[in-house]
């Protein structure tokens, strides 16, 4: 994935902290949509600066498709899965359609907290990585 992002800091030869407008689903394209007033959330980050940019530049930098992939899996087909193996264990439990249903809600639950535990646990070791590509 490739996108712009504005150099924050340098942290030392090789690394500098950029600053990163987290992407949604839809592009915010606006011009072609009615708004959705998706939040235009700031991350903080660091990349990988074999271009020697500087505080204050507008780089272009590019993440791991591996990593957002995985994530994009981890994210959305994690509470499903767990939904339907509850689901689908309860059901062969025999309980009440309803039980079953809750469980499978649990379980959907419990998908959501492992992404977002993931996810700050991948904020905090710094394995999101980036590099910089180029300068503007």
């Amino acid at each position: 994935m490739v996108q712009k992002a504005v150099v924050k800091k340098i942290l030392d030869r090789h690394h500098a902290e950029i600053e990163v407008q987290r992407q949604s689903a839809c592009g915010h394209d606006c011009a072609k949509c009615g708004g959705c007033g998706a939040p235009t959330e700031r991350i903080q980050a660091v990349a990988i600066n074999h271009v020697q940019a500087g505080v204050g530049d507008i780089v272009t930098v590019e993440g791991s498709s591996k990593q957002i992939l995985g994530m994009a899996a981890l994210v959305y087909a994690m509470p499903l899965v767990l939904f339907f193996v509850f689901y689908g264990i309860c059901a062969a439990m025999h309980l009440a359609e309803g039980m079953s249903i809750l469980m499978g809600a649990i379980g959907f639950a419990l998908g959501i907290l492992a992404a977002i535990r993931r996810n700050h646990q991948m904020k905090k070791s710094g394995e999101i990585v980036f590099t910089i590509v180029k300068k503007g």
